[in-house]
């Protein structure tokens, strides 16, 4: 049983965000309410099949079960519904892999196409040898690479299984930077699949196994900051840089997060280090991204005073992309402000045409679009508008928990009420402990194990979540 934990792991209800149960189905969902997952079981409530989906609704993986175990043909398509692969499986084990299409392009057809030669030779040799630790480690990062995120998944979690069973039994001691790795794959696609809780735990998890390591520092800090968790996420990226002081991801990332704050300075001192290495930004990802430094520095230098060469540095962004729905929305905002409506107008409405809320889920794009359009409608018309500023709330003031992490105590500040109940949930939405403020905003975690919570406060219908990592 121990085997195919994995399985009830993908099939638990909490495995997204969100969920909805119909009798012998249950569906999950990504952020954007696309179905992810879906999920049939028979009347004795185990798992029948399985299916998987893209992020944009087609049909991804189909497999199917008996007594918990893949069974029969199970296969995955593309996006266009043409058949991929078909795994043929007998009682839980694989017994022939048939690949129809080869997915590549131009650029990694020769990586693609080595790699499922690799794969076939570790099924052959798993197939003789079941035990075979160092081929099954090969073989979950294989399938990771080629997006068998289901078996790849079912793979990891084996692994770790098996290392920290023989660690228990043998007294082997499992080597550190081996489990990190593990965390951290599992932690990807938990990612993919937008499990947060999840994937922020496997990331903490990665790095506890190797603290010294750099590079899971700031993957959990970059990771905490993209799904809105500013003040961990400001923790752990000012952390790989006392690793090291010129890692210049990290100091885009500080940059990004300080203009959310609105801190300017500091956001101008990083964004000018981060600069200082563009050409890593560029080489290693960074460079093409919407939120580039530049599109940083620009919305920078306006709210610093220097508009001038803000929107130079915005207009030099949207030449090099000239699809930049980021860049469009801050060059907007700084005609707004600076009182040209009708540029302002009209980079907004490109923005907004260009998906700017959906593609980096912020709705800071419409009061400012409303305004400034209806602005040139007026003057069009001859009449008096009144324009108001844009009143938003300051993230800076906005509740948050401190310190955090933490090992013990927990304060919560800007917090508008000081009588509440308060839950709190493990990573896997399981209820761990809940109490009443009796007037305080201190709250111990002194019971708990180290990993990742979800604290959540509630006086009548206000209600305050926040994420805490007890270290």
């Amino acid at each position: 049983m121990k085997n195919h934990f994995f399985i009830y792991l993908f099939l638990s209800p909490i495995f997204l965000c969100a969920q909805e149960e119909e009798i012998n189905v249950k569906r999950t969902f990504y952020n954007d309410s696309i179905l992810a997952i879906k999920r049939w079981f028979g009347s004795d409530k185990i798992i029948d099949s399985l299916k998987t989906y893209y992020k944009t609704g087609e049909l991804n993986e189909a497999f199917y079960f008996t007594n918990i175990k893949y069974n029969g043909a199970c296969y995955k398509f593309n996006k266009a519904g043409d058949k991929v692969t078909t795994w043929q499986f007998e009682n839980g084990n694989l017994i022939k892999r048939t690949d129809h299409i080869l997915e590549f392009n131009k650029k990694d057809e020769e990586k693609i196409k080595a790699t499922h030669i690799k794969l076939k030779e570790l099924n052959a040799k798993l197939k003789a040898n079941p035990n075979d630790l160092k081929s099954e480690l090969a073989r979950a990062h294989v399938r990771h690479v080629l997006g068998n995120y289901t078996l790849a998944l079912n793979d990891y979690t084996k692994l770790e299984q098996r290392l920290l069973k023989i660690s228990e039994v043998k007294k082997v001691e499992v080597p550190n930077k081996l489990l990190a790795n593990i965390f951290d794959a599992r932690a990807s696609i938990y990612e993919y699949y937008e499990m947060e809780n999840y994937a922020t735990q496997y990331k903490y998890k990665a790095l506890k196994a190797d603290p010294e390591d750099k590079r899971l520092i700031y993957n959990l800090g970059s990771y905490l900051y993209g799904i809105k968790s500013y003040r961990l996420a400001e923790f752990y990226l000012k952390k790989a840089l006392e690793k090291r002081p010129d890692h210049e991801f990290s100091h885009r990332a500080l940059a990004s997060l300080y203009t959310d704050f609105e801190d300017y300075d500091k956001a101008l001192h990083h964004v000018n280090l981060a600069f200082a290495q563009e050409s890593n930004l560029i080489k290693y990802g960074f460079g093409s991204v919407e939120r580039d430094i530049r599109t940083l520095r620009g919305l920078i230098y306006h709210k610093l005073g220097d508009s001038d060469k803000g929107i130079a540095d915005l207009k030099e962004t949207l030449r090099l992309n000239k699809d930049n729905s980021f860049a469009y929305r801050n060059l907007g905002v700084v005609y707004f402000e600076l009182g040209k409506y009708e540029k302002a107008c009209e980079n907004l409405q490109k923005s907004n045409d260009l998906g700017y809320e959906k593609t980096h889920d912020r709705y800071d794009l419409q009061d400012y679009l409303e305004q400034a359009c209806k602005s040139v409608a007026v003057a069009k018309n001859e009449t008096v508008l009144e324009v108001k500023p844009i009143k938003t709330i300051k993230l800076a003031d906005k509740p948050y928990v401190y310190p955090n992490p933490t090992s013990d105590i927990i304060n919560i500040k800007n917090l508008l009420f000081t009588n509440y109940n308060y839950l709190i949930f493990d990573y896997a939405g399981k209820l761990i402990s809940q109490g009443v403020s009796n007037g305080t905003n201190s709250i111990s975690l002194s019971h708990l194990q180290t990993g990742v919570y979800i604290l959540k406060v509630h006086n009548k219908d206000n209600i305050e979540t926040f994420r805490i990592i007890k270290e």
